[in-house]
């Protein structure tokens, strides 16, 4: 029987979706570097030619764009009355598909509602596309499916998103299994750690590095590291402090992520003049310097309709002698031989 571990890694999110910091850091700079190449390349070619270019954003500007547009997700969630786990994809979707997609390539504040919308599918949870969009102003249920089929390319299809909520609860279940500590404090981290796991792992890369139980135990260290201790005391037993050392470490660099973002940002994060004015300088200068092809969604997703209709359609050929007789590659053939049956008494011929 396959151990947990072993199921985990054959999941979509440990095979496609976990990066070191080091590799994740150089994904996203060669993602700004191509979306430079390629807007400048079309906005020299347009019918209106930009010269000179703008300035571009850079991967630490995008990053800082992909974090206000996760807590803008976050913030719209509760409206659209979507549960934790599907706020919980949602965002994930989001911060997966720019990973290899620039916020110069695709708005950012139209995959949101598209993350939103199929997160609810995801999850196995089928809203009305319209209920989603009337919660945002200016939209419409065309415009959330537009950026669809785009937002599963950029997340490689991989649907599958584990989240650290159902380790919680059974790591309170062993906690009061065990007796060694009094409901109240285990309830007081429960509530605590929940708090957590609904904010900070998702507006940082925590499940890019980390395990969904790592994870966990990093968010409960924060609301009361005697407890984590003490499973991890019991979870070890007999097998030599080294080994218990190293996966302290590991929860250890997860907590200190995860303490850059507690969950009161949610609140004043909105009411900070000094984040509010930063986030619009940088909005103001991504209008600049946006793929010029691809701002509205709608009108890129039907020109590639367009586009695959007329591929789809047979190319004449130049006729020859042979082929008037015989018919050609457009079906004549076919054609010539349903008539003759079709005119013929009989389908099966005549009598032998």
């Amino acid at each position: 029987m396959a151990t947990e571990d072993a199921r985990y890694k054959q999941s979509s999110q440990y095979r496609l979706w976990s990066f070191t910091p080091s590799h994740l850091s150089t994904l996203r700079d060669k993602t700004n570097t191509l979306a430079r190449t390629h807007i400048s390349n079309r906005m020299r070619a347009s019918d209106t030619p930009v010269d000179p270019l703008p300035d571009f954003l850079t991967p630490a500007e995008e990053y800082q764009i992909l974090n206000h547009f996760t807590l803008e997700l976050l913030r719209a969630a509760p409206y659209c009355q979507l549960p934790t786990d599907i706020q919980a994809t949602a965002a994930i979707f989001l911060r997966r598909f720019y990973v290899t997609n620039s916020v110069m390539t695709y708005p950012p504040q139209e995959l949101m509602k598209t993350c939103l919308f199929f997160g609810c599918k995801a999850e196995g949870s089928f809203m009305r596309v319209q209920k989603i969009a009337d919660t945002f102003p200016n939209t419409t249920g065309e415009m959330i499916l537009a950026a669809e089929y785009v937002l599963c390319q950029g997340i490689r299809f991989a649907f599958d998103v584990r989240h650290p909520f159902r380790a919680l609860e059974g790591a309170v279940m062993e906690l009061r299994r065990t007796g060694d500590f009094g409901d109240d404090r285990i309830g007081r981290a429960h509530k605590r750690t929940r708090e957590i796991l609904k904010f900070s792992p998702l507006v940082t890369d925590a499940y890019f590095h980390y395990t969904p139980s790592q994870i966990m135990y990093a968010a409960m260290a924060i609301a009361d590291e005697g407890l984590v201790r003490h499973m991890m005391q019991e979870a070890f037993t007999g097998q030599g402090e080294e080994l218990k050392d190293k996966i302290w470490a590991v929860i250890g660099n997860c907590k200190a992520m995860l303490e850059k973002e507690p969950p009161e940002k949610m609140s004043t994060y909105w009411n900070d003049t000094e984040s509010t004015k930063a986030i619009k300088v940088l909005r103001k200068k991504l209008t600049k310097c946006r793929d010029p092809d691809r701002v509205d969604m709608v009108a890129l997703q039907k020109a590639r309709r367009e586009q695959a209709s007329q591929n789809q359609k047979p190319k004449d050929r130049p006729s020859n002698g042979d082929e008037k007789v015989f018919g050609n590659g457009n079906n004549q053939e076919r054609e010539s031989k349903r008539r003759k049956v079709t005119t013929d008494g009989d389908v099966f011929g005549p009598p032998l």
